[in-house]
C-alpha cells in the first residue's frame, strides 16, 4: 500500500519518506507512515484485523471494543503531538460478517460501522485528537470463487442493516481517497465553474511595518 499511496500523490510523494514517526509518547511505528522534514507526520495508515468469529455468539463484535480502544489510543497520541497530520484507519473483516444478522440485531459488519463511525471524521487539526480523519471497513473474501477479492466500505457512509453493501470502492479507490484527503489537509484544490480545479498555494503573510 505505502507503493500505491506514494504513486496518487499530487505532492509527490517519495516511498523512501514512509517511516516511523513521534507520538506524545515517543518514536512508534505505524503501518502506513509518510513523514517529511518540514509536515512531520503527514500521513499515517493503521491497520487492524478481526479473523474469527467468537464460538459462543457465532458473531464477529466480541473484539470491536479491543480494536477501537487501540485506534483511539492511536490516533490520540499521534495527534496531540503532531494535529496536522491525517491519520486513517483500515479494519479488515471477512466477507461473511455481513451474512450474520437477523430481524432482532444487525450483521457484524453493521454493526462495526456503528461502533466505528464514532472514531472518523476528524476534519480539522482543532478537532478531536482521538479521532481518525477517515475510517475504512475492508471485506475480504474467502470463498473458493472469489479467494483473495477485497472491497471496502467508509463508514460514514450508511450499511444495510443485514446483508452485504451495495457500493464499495476497490483498492484503487480507497487508496485515491486517503491521498484526496491528505491533499485537503494539505494542498487544496481550487474549483473553477468552467474549469479543471487546480491545487493552490496560500499567499504569504506579510509582516507589518512598525
Amino acid at each position: 500500500m505505502r507503493q500505491d499511496v506514494a504513486s496518487y500523490g499530487s505532492n509527490g510523494f517519495d516511498a523512501a519518506q514512509f517511516n516511523g514517526s513521534s507520538g506524545k509518547c515517543g518514536f512508534k511505528k505505524l503501518d502506513v507512515n509518510y513523514s517529511t522534514v518540514e509536515l512531520g507526520l503527514g500521513l499515517g495508515l493503521s491497520i487492524k484485523t478481526i479473523n474469527f468469529r467468537d464460538p459462543k455468539s457465532k458473531r464477529y463484535t466480541k473484539n470491536y471494543t479491543r480494536v477501537d480502544g487501540e485506534l483511539r489510543a492511536e490516533a490520540s497520541d499521534y495527534h496531540v503531538r503532531q494535529p496536522y497530520s491525517v491519520m486513517i484507519a483500515i479494519v479488515f473483516l471477512p466477507m461473511d460478517c455481513c451474512d450474520d444478522g437477523s430481524k432482532q440485531s444487525p450483521s457484524s459488519f453493521g454493526q462495526a460501522v456503528q461502533a466505528f463511525r464514532f472514531r472518523a471524521g476528524r476534519a480539522d487539526p482543532k478537532d478531536e485528537p482521538m479521532l481518525f480523519e477517515r475510517l475504512f471497513i475492508g471485506l475480504y473474501d474467502t470463498s473458493a470463487e472469489s479467494f483473495g477479492d477485497v472491497c471496502f466500505f467508509d463508514v460514514m457512509n450508511a450499511p444495510p442493516r443485514t446483508g452485504r453493501p451495495g457500493q464499495t470502492m476497490n483498492f484503487a479507490e480507497v487508496t485515491r481517497a486517503i491521498v484526496e484527503t491528505y491533499d485537503r489537509r494539505n494542498s487544496p484544490r481550487f474549483e473553477w465553474a468552467d474549469a479543471k480545479p487546480e491545487t493552490v498555494i496560500a499567499p504569504p503573510v506579510e509582516e507589518e511595518d512598525e
